[in-house]
């Protein structure tokens, strides 16, 4: 019997272990282990949990019309998995466990812990990639190390996906039959305990067949011109799939090889190379997160800015979360994610470019949130993001840029269509006084005064920024000093 674990991959195309299960013509089971706890660590959003539980019952009962059982596993956390997969293995009489790769610290000590558990079993382990286009360990420097610039990844990657395009995926070797959803009362049940809106779930489609659908419509309506309105968040300009390529229930060959179909249309071919470079991104963080484990333990990959001095000031944090900063395109922003789960990219950037540099607040507490509310919530690419924006991570902005708000709003939502959504009490102003209701305050009484000004925060952030680089290279210098001086 073979076994296949399912975790951030929920569906059945392009699933190579579960292809490559069924290849070996012997009976195959599958498993997944719900974990509630866990996500509770991991301040996973309740919207995210949701799409993933939903996806889960989705993937359950397109198993069993296959005839492939799916078990569901009570695990709590990642500490109980190891014990829940060796019963299973013990009871069915598993000699070998499929599963894909994950990469943050905490995925890679629960596997570990599972395979020094399930090795005297005789169980053999076969991890895939399916995760990734291009595996972390697969591209270095000329000097043998991890890229940390993705530009020069990203060149490297294009060559990479040239000499080795993704082949179709092969067809499974389905056992037929009816197979069993063993546990589908848990799945159910994890979700009556989620006590989310219905205005908020009717914006999302789980599972893996809308997720097909989406790339489809994406592609055909909306791929063309993705570089010239992926900015614009008042357009409908992005293919929202960040949350089903994050869960798993799109694979990302699926969205490279519509991609590379459009590249044959000379009028598409600018903007499907430029959302391939988005592919790319995802990568270049999942490799950055399986390459340096402390990024999972809150630090930052520049280890000088560890040093930096925060400000700890919680009603700025408040008024940022509410969205009542006064920054009427920050704030639009900030209700947009609170209100559906979701943040355009655009807006990702400025609204933790704003916490960290404007506000001043570490930006460990700005992830945190993110991941509280995001249903695309994941961390490689969050942690990337909030990094970069905060200019403490790889390829990260220089540290005296700083985006201004006002600039953002008008030249990203000049016509202030995003912002009168999701900030009412300004949707009566006109296209000029809605980018700085501070000018004009009579008109709009309900809404705050920005809670910062914006003049005079690059040089507040230069200044910190080069004591922490001071405070820095005085500690080193002073290991290495007396490193020499106790040398024989």
């Amino acid at each position: 019997m073979k076994l296949v674990w399912f975790r951030n991959d929920l569906r059945l195309h392009g699933h190579t272990p579960l292809t490559e299960a069924l290849a070996t013509g012997e009976p195959v089971m599958a498993v997944y282990c719900l974990c509630p706890a866990q996500w509770d660590t991991h301040q996973v959003a309740s919207l995210r949990r949701w799409y993933v539980l939903h996806s889960l019952l989705e993937l359950g009962d397109a198993l069993a019309d296959k005839g492939v059982d799916l078990h569901v596993l009570q695990c709590d956390d990642y500490a109980g998995v190891a014990d829940a997969l060796k019963a299973l293995v013990q009871e069915h009489g598993i000699t070998a466990l499929y599963c894909n790769r994950e990469y943050p610290l905490n995925e890679l000590n629960r596997d570990r812990a599972v395979a020094e558990t399930l090795r005297p079993l005789g169980v053999t382990l076969n991890g895939s990639d399916d995760g990734v286009l291009v595996p972390p360990g697969a591209l270095r420097t000329g000097k043998g190390t991890p890229y940390t610039v993705f530009g020069a990844y990203k060149r490297r990657w294009d060559m990479w996906m040239e000499h080795h395009p993704p082949a179709s995926p092969a067809s499974p070797n389905w056992p037929g039959g009816k197979g069993r959803f063993v546990g589908r009362g848990r799945v159910e049940q994890a979700l009556v305990a989620i006590d989310l809106p219905a205005r908020l779930t009717d914006l999302w489609q789980p599972g893996e067949e809308a997720a097909l659908t989406q790339l489809d419509r994406f592609a055909d309506q909306s791929l063309a011109g993705y570089r010239q309105q992926r900015d614009f968040p008042s357009l409908d300009g992005t293919s929202s799939l960040s949350t089903a390529l994050s869960a798993g229930t799109l694979w990302g060959v699926a969205c490279y090889r519509a991609a590379m179909q459009s590249m044959a249309d000379a009028g598409a071919r600018d903007g499907a190379a430029c959302w391939v470079g988005e592919l790319a991104w995802r990568d270049f963080y999942r490799q950055i997160m399986a390459r340096f484990p402390r990024l999972s333990r809150g630090a930052a990959f520049r280890p000088e800015t560890d040093l930096l001095q925060w400000d700890d000031d919680e009603a700025l944090f408040q008024a940022w979360c509410q969205g009542r900063t006064g920054y009427p395109l920050v704030d639009a922003a900030m209700r947009q994610l609170v209100t559906t789960g979701w943040m355009h990219n655009r807006l990702r950037m400025l609204t933790a470019m704003f916490l960290s540099k404007h506000l001043w607040i570490d930006w460990r507490r700005g992830e945190a949130f993110f991941m509280e509310h995001l249903m695309d919530g994941d961390f490689a690419a969050n942690n990337g993001g909030w990094q970069w924006s905060a200019s403490t991570g790889t390829d990260a902005v220089p540290y005296f840029r700083v985006f201004s708000p006002v600039r953002q709003s008008q030249r990203f939502d000049p016509d202030g269509k995003f912002i009168a959504r999701f900030v009412p009490e300004l949707a009566h102003l006109d296209n000029k006084t809605i980018h700085e209701p501070w000018k004009q305050p009579l008109l709009a009484p309900d809404y705050p005064p920005p809670c910062v000004p914006h003049a005079g925060v690059r040089e507040r952030v230069t200044a910190r920024v080069k004591q922490a680089k001071a405070d820095y290279d005085a500690a080193d210098h002073s290991t290495r000093t007396s490193t020499q001086k106790g040398s024989p």
